[in-house]
């Protein structure tokens, strides 16, 4: 099943207030709010009065870039800007965790939610622009203002991964999003003083749901603490890959459901499904160099008084029909064997799968990202999910000396590798002064080698598809 919020977030963001002298400044900064994200920086401590000199809206204009990424466990921004009202440096310069920059994205549709966050600040950079110039630039970053996350504390919690981690969500008011039901790892997880940003990552690390499985957590845009199951999706659209619908909403005269994919096909450019540029990252043999193609993965059992010695296979789909990227005949170093050792197992405060369950998260998510493909949107696309499968269509260049070149209907000239369904690993978010705004899109994959159909099939014509 596809990733669902089954409790959404309590977290209340900081409410911001704008003194405008007249109807005409309301209406032109309502406008500008389709183009430019909406970014106010404040102090902590002032968050609960109404008045607005306390802190300051960053002036469009002033905007060199900011990014929003998403990439992570935590989502992080960063903003490079100029300060023309001169109140950046001494009025609002932040201390120590006491700095709040938020930020506000409009959705291009009522049915989407639109982006809303508050960061705290973790970095603020006076840059001298000018050595002639008394004028400077600054570069802020932030990390998402979840304060629970960083206080340290000494506790114990029994059940599940599943259970534990949904039960901390919902503690520091976290919204709660899964794609499974639960897990099979029930233990007392014991929190010897971290905080909970690195309780949670490591509960994650020893999650386990069964032997072909393997897990990770992050917190999303919307303050949801996501436990995904990601073998779970990997495989969906190979089992039903027939059937599979990602939809997207646009809004013309209507709201209206359409197919959700990407192409660089020129006729989408004015669409928010259309890749400008795209880069592709293989870097498989030297992930199995530094990794090994095969993982042993060792441990002592207190209790049986026994060394477990386990190889880790990587997750693949070779049951569904694909082939493995690299056939077992053809891999020159397949007798290289890395060992994982981990400590002592003791079955009475741990489940026995948590040193497999650790060693096996760590392998498949390493494996995860052999290939990547990052494509770059030039409208922002907020139908696309975080560890979501997407059809991707790529269109090779109208070279009529290319062995796969299409003269006959150049449009249709699809590259069939790199074509077909990717995973969603990161989005991020960028507007800049001078080039507008962007969304970059990482995406994942372990094959190459999938049947995408003859790229002469009129079923391929996307023009037909638009």
């Amino acid at each position: 099943m596809a990733i669902k919020v089954l409790k959404n977030s309590k977290i209340k963001t900081k409410p911001i207030f704008i003194k405008l002298n007249d109807p005409v400044s309301a209406d032109i900064l309502v406008q500008s709010l389709d183009y430019v994200p909406f970014l106010f920086l404040s102090k902590l401590s002032d968050t609960d009065t109404t008045d607005s000199e306390i802190g300051t809206t960053i002036d469009p204009g002033d905007i060199i870039y900011v990014k929003l990424y998403n990439s992570k466990f935590l989502p992080q921004i960063e903003l490079y800007c100029d300060d023309t009202k001169g109140i950046l440096f001494n009025d609002l310069y932040p201390f120590d965790h006491d700095t709040l920059l938020s930020i506000f994205i409009k959705s291009y549709t009522e049915t989407v939610l639109p982006i809303r966050m508050d960061f705290r600040v973790t970095e603020y950079k006076t840059i001298k622009a000018d050595i002639n110039s008394e004028k400077s630039k600054y570069i802020i970053k932030g990390i998402l203002n979840v304060d629970d996350l960083h206080y340290t504390r000494y506790e114990t919690k029994k059940g599940t991964s599943y259970k534990v981690l949904s039960d901390l969500a919902e503690q520091i008011n976290l919204g709660w999003a899964t794609n499974i039901s639960g897990s099979d790892d029930e233990m007392k997880w014991i929190n010897p003083g971290n905080n909970y940003f690195e309780f949670i990552k490591d509960v994650t690390k020893h999650s386990f749901v069964d032997k072909k499985s393997f897990v990770w957590t992050f917190i999303d845009f919307y303050y949801n603490l996501n436990y995904v199951e990601i073998q779970k999706e990997l495989n969906e659209f190979i089992v039903n890959k027939h059937s599979i619908k990602n939809t997207q909403i646009v809004k013309n005269d209507k709201e209206k459901n359409v197919d959700l994919y990407l192409t660089n096909n020129k006729l989408f450019n004015s669409t928010n499904q259309f890749i400008s540029k795209f880069n592709l990252v293989n870097q498989s043999f030297k992930v199995n160099l530094e990794k090994g193609y095969k993982i042993k993965a060792c441990w002592y059992d207190k209790d049986d008084n026994t060394i477990f010695r386990k190889y880790l296979d990587n997750l693949t789909s070779d049951k569904t029909g694909l082939k493995n990227l690299f056939d077992e005949k053809s891999i020159v170093y397949c007798e290289s064997t890395n060992t994982e050792y981990e400590g002592k197992i003791d079955i009475d405060n741990m489940h026995k799968n948590y040193h497999f369950a650790k060693i096996s998260n760590d392998f498949n998510l390493e494996n995860l990202q052999k290939m990547k493909l990052v494509v770059t949107l030039n409208t922002i696309n907020f139908s696309i999910k975080r560890f979501q499968n997407i059809l991707v269509e790529i269109l090779n260049p109208d070279d009529m000396f290319s062995k796969s070149a299409n003269v006959d209907k150049p449009l249709n000239n699809i590259n069939k590798i790199l074509s077909g369904y990717w995973l969603v690993t990161g989005i991020d978010y960028l507007y800049r002064r001078t080039g507008g705004v962007e969304q970059e899109v990482t995406l994942v994959r372990r094959d190459l080698s999938v049947n995408y159909g003859d790229a002469s099939d009129e079923r391929h014509d996307l023009r037909k598809i638009k």
